[in-house]
């Protein structure tokens, strides 16, 4: 049930997404996507997502009242409401809401971070939606380079498994060229502000066995199991490709 739980959230952030996206007034328009409603929505990932990440960078603020009010409006249908107060802190806004739903357990995130100072130039990304029955449409997100480097990092102080699953699909699945020179620039700068300062061999393998052990248990709520792949097949792929860029 939470699979399709999660799956259901996904759809209901794709759909506002659309709709924020034709309003070029919008605070869509202010951001920067990332994190897996991005991947959702522009690389087609298996793996579903109940947030819509982001970030402005350079501490430049979002209005709360404005985000919601848009946030309300894309989701007309979907019956979109706040669920408590907006956190406003010192990282960014989060904003957590609600939705109409047939689990009845319809809930969702907006973050967005105003700590990034971004290492390259936001680009537009394109989400081809139409599968879901949407129109496709662009949005504002981090630059690939960038998107990668962020999961690194995230796979080196965190043992979460979703992180090493995005990171494959980063590297093997979406296609993307990715230039050493400009990964290892981007991956310092992410490490920099960390304590281990910079990369190093092997660093990435930090929290390997922790996530080998919750691999099957914590994924399966988010992706269909008919497309998760073996963890080893995960680990080898990700060594094969880092060492094919010159990191490992």
């Amino acid at each position: 049930m939470r699979r399709f739980q999660n799956e259901e959230a996904c759809f209901v952030l794709l759909a506002i997404l659309e709709r924020l996206a034709t309003e070029k007034s919008s605070f869509i328009h202010r951001v920067a996507l990332k994190g897996g409603i991005l991947m959702a929505g522009e690389l087609h990932s298996p793996r579903s997502s109940a947030d819509i990440d982001a970030t402005t960078g350079h501490m430049e603020r979002l209005d709360a009242d404005q985000v919601i009010r848009e946030l309300r409006r894309a989701g007309r249908a979907f019956n979109v409401r706040p669920d408590a107060e907006p956190e406003r802190t010192p990282g960014g806004l989060i904003v957590h809401f609600r939705f109409d739903s047939l689990t009845d357990a319809a809930s969702a995130k907006l973050e967005v971070s105003v700590r990034e100072d971004l290492v390259f130039a936001v680009r537009d990304a394109f989400f081809d939606v139409s599968a879901y029955g949407l129109s496709p449409f662009e949005v504002p997100a981090v630059a690939q380079v960038e998107l990668v480097a962020e999961k690194i990092r995230t796979v080196v102080q965190r043992a979460q498994p979703r992180d090493l699953f995005d990171l494959r699909f980063y590297l093997v699945e979406s296609g993307w060229h990715l230039d050493a020179g400009d990964l290892r620039k981007a991956i310092d700068a992410k490490l920099a502000l960390t304590r281990y300062r910079r990369w190093r061999t092997g660093l990435w393998r930090s929290n390997i066995a922790a996530i080998e052990k919750a691999w099957d248990e914590s994924l399966l709520s988010w992706i269909d199991p008919n497309e998760l792949p073996p963890f080893d097949t995960v680990l080898q792929d990700v060594a094969r490709r880092l060492s094919e860029l010159h990191l490992d």
